[in-house]
């Protein structure tokens, strides 16, 4: 039987109602691979053998309850796996960057998804730098005053932390905002890296969609509503989930990135578009599955594997 071992966050936190990593658990079930799971601290590497504490995982995707049958931890090769999906949440940060370099080792029988150089080549809110004339005016920065002058040249700005996802501590605001120098001084001390301000798009509200991409075609597209008085579309943030499609011009967009997630060797990622413009690009453990087809959509998680299996 082929077995298949997920690095992902403790089980016991999921909330199976709109967890891709469950979707994409069950469906590799109901196609009778073995399914297991472990922690990412679990992982270790000894005279060249990496090995991790893992669990076999029967999900029941009927069972709100008790989603998970968990079996006994046992430290095992992961090289007897031909699956290893990397499935855990950010923040991108040193712990899961070495975890990267670990899986990177295993020999090329088990595959690795998604390839782990890739996702440390493909940060979040950075790769999408790759595409300048595809985004919307961008800073990356630490200096206070230089986001300060990006502000007075933009106007309204989005700032928002690097390491973050589904919507955490971003805001928006411009120089003239009492609050403006409170928001980058708290973003600025919540990590060392820099943070993110971006010219604000007020289409926001009618233009933010999340386009799914598996081996750098698009898979699906899930338009994000903003909650009333809200500008953050994400469902984590009170976002609610439409079916959409894409503009031409967005098209355009999928396609210059897509070519570029395949040069990259990025199997899985989802597209952030706004107003036409791309936003982020997600690798690490790309999310909104669920969503997409409870309003319609595609179901993912079957593409996902069917691509796999092939």
């Amino acid at each position: 039987m082929t077995k298949v071992a997920v690095q992902m966050d403790p089980p016991e936190t999921i909330n199976i109602k709109g967890d891709t990593t469950f979707a994409l658990m069950a469906e590799a079930q109901s196609r009778g691979l073995e399914v297991h799971e472990f922690h990412p601290t679990s992982l270790a590497i000894e005279n060249g053998d990496i090995t991790a504490r893992l669990r076999t995982a029967q999900v029941h995707p009927d069972r709100s309850e008790a989603p998970f049958t968990l079996g006994e931890p046992t430290r095992r090769q992961l090289s007897e796996f031909a699956v290893v999906l990397i499935r855990q949440d950010p923040p991108f940060d040193m712990a899961y960057y070495s975890n990267t370099c670990l899986l990177e080792l295993l020999p090329p029988a088990t595959r690795v998804l998604n390839n782990p150089r890739a996702i440390r080549n493909t940060p979040e809110k950075l790769s999408a730098l790759a595409f300048p004339h595809l985004m919307a005016s961008t800073l990356i920065s630490h200096d206070r005053d230089h986001i300060a002058e990006f502000a007075r040249r933009t106007g309204e700005v989005v700032l928002k932390p690097l390491s973050l996802f589904g919507g955490e501590m971003i805001v928006r605001s411009n120089i003239d905002d009492p609050e403006f120098f409170h928001h980058v001084d708290t973003l600025l001390a919540h990590s060392a890296e820099p943070i993110v301000a971006q010219e604000f798009l007020p289409n926001v509200k009618d233009t933010d969609k999340r386009v799914m991409m598996l081996e750098g075609e698009v898979a699906g597209v899930l338009g994000r509503i903003p909650a009333e008085g809200n500008f953050v579309a994400n469902i984590h943030s009170g976002g609610r989930p439409v079916l959409s499609s894409l503009t031409p011009k967005e098209e355009e967009v999928c396609q210059q990135v897509g070519a570029k997630l395949k040069e990259w060797d990025v199997f899985f990622a989802g597209l952030d578009l706004i107003d036409d413009r791309l936003s982020e690009i997600n690798v690490t453990s790309p999310t909104l599955t669920v969503e997409l087809k409870a309003v319609g959509g595609p179901d993912i998680p079957k593409l996902y594997w069917d691509k796999i299996l092939a």
